[in-house]
C-alpha cells in the first residue's frame, strides 16, 4: 500500500433504516449503488481521503417492481436494464428506446435508477427522461426517524443540475407514470459522460387537440451546468397556435435560448447552438405532423 492511503470501510446495511443508521454514525460515507458514475471519477482510488461506502446492494426493498394502470413504481436500486425490461410493455416505444439509448448493455446492466438520479453535480440521459414524464421520487430523510417524503424529481435539483440532497437523505423509489400523453420526444446530442461540457438532452411530452399543443412538459439538460424546466415555457408551448411558421419558430427558439443562458452562466456556445437547433427541428417535426394529419 502507498503510503498515506487507505482502504475504504464497506458497510453492508439490510433494511432502509440500517442504511440511514450507518450514515448518521458515518457522515461522510457514501451510499454506493451500481458505483459506474463513482468509479469513473478521476482520483477516486486510491486516494487519501478515501471516504467510506455504504452499500446499498444487500437491502432488498430497494430492487422491487411494482405496477399499476397508471405508474410504475421501482426501487432505487433496479438496474436501468431491468426498467427497460419489466416497464417496457408498459413503456410507450420512444421511452423505451430512450432508456436502452442510455449507454451499453454493460453499463446498463450495472448502473440503477436511483444512483443514475444521485449523482452530485452531473445529470443525465434518465432525470431528463424522467422529468419529461413528471415522475416521482421518494427519500428518506437522514435523521434518526427517517420519515419519507415524495416529491417530483424535478425537486432534486438545483438550475445547474447539482443534487440539492447530497448527503441529507437517501432515494428510496422512483414512480412514474405510465398514462401518457399522445406524443414523447427524447433525444440526446454529443457524449454525455465523456464531453459533458458539449453533450445535450431533450425530452418533451404532449399532446395536439385541434390546433393546439396541450399540456406540454419539457426538459432540457446540459451534463454539467444546468437543469431546466420552466411552467413558464410550458405555458407558452401550450399558447402555440398550429400550423407554426418559420419565424414562430425561429422566435420561440430565441426565446428558449434566452432562458438557457440565464440559467446556465456556464453553458458552452456549443450546446446552447445545439440545443437551438434540435428545439427548431422538434417544432418543425410537430408542425409536419400536424400538416399531414
Amino acid at each position: 500500500m502507498q503510503e498515506g492511503l487507505r482502504s475504504p470501510t464497506v458497510f453492508n446495511p439490510k433494511t432502509i433504516g440500517e442504511s440511514v443508521a450507518a450514515k448518521l454514525k458515518n457522515p461522510n460515507a457514501c451510499f454506493w449503488a451500481g458505483g459506474t458514475f463513482i468509479m469513473s471519477r478521476p482520483g477516486f482510488y486510491p486516494n487519501p481521503s478515501q471516504r467510506d461506502i455504504i452499500s446499498l446492494k444487500g437491502i432488498v426493498d430497494l430492487s422491487k417492481v411494482y405496477h399499476s394502470d397508471r405508474f410504475v413504481e421501482v426501487g432505487s436500486m433496479v438496474t436501468i436494464q431491468q426498467l427497460s425490461n419489466m416497464g417496457g410493455y408498459l413503456f410507450s416505444h420512444e421511452l423505451n428506446d430512450a432508456i436502452l439509448s442510455i449507454g451499453s448493455s454493460v453499463i446498463r446492466n450495472q448502473a440503477t435508477v436511483g444512483g443514475a438520479l444521485c449523482t452530485s453535480n452531473m445529470r443525465f440521459s434518465l432525470c431528463c427522461i424522467l422529468a419529461t414524464l413528471n415522475a416521482q421520487v421518494e427519500l428518506r430523510m437522514i435523521t434518526k426517524s427517517a420519515p419519507a417524503r415524495w416529491m417530483p424529481i424535478t425537486k432534486l435539483y438545483d438550475r445547474k443540475g447539482v443534487f440539492i440532497y447530497e448527503g441529507e437523505a437517501l432515494l428510496t423509489k422512483v414512480r412514474i407514470p405510465t398514462e401518457n400523453k399522445q406524443f414523447q420526444v427524447f433525444r440526446s446530442i454529443g457524449l454525455p459522460m465523456q464531453k459533458p461540457e458539449e453533450a445535450v438532452v431533450f425530452g418533451l411530452q404532449y399532446s395536439i387537440n385541434q390546433a393546439n399543443i396541450m399540456l406540454p412538459s419539457m426538459c432540457m439538460v446540459f451534463p454539467s451546468s444546468c437543469f431546466y424546466m420552466s411552467q413558464d415555457f410550458d405555458n407558452l408551448l401550450a399558447s402555440i397556435n398550429l400550423p407554426l411558421t418559420s419565424d414562430k419558430i425561429m422566435k420561440i427558439s430565441k426565446r428558449l435560448v434566452s432562458e438557457l443562458k440565464n440559467a446556465s452562466l456556464n453553458a458552452s456556445a456549443l450546446q446552447l447552438e445545439r440545443a437551438s437547433r434540435l428545439f427548431e427541428s422538434v417544432l418543425s417535426e410537430i408542425n409536419t405532423t400536424f400538416l399531414a394529419g
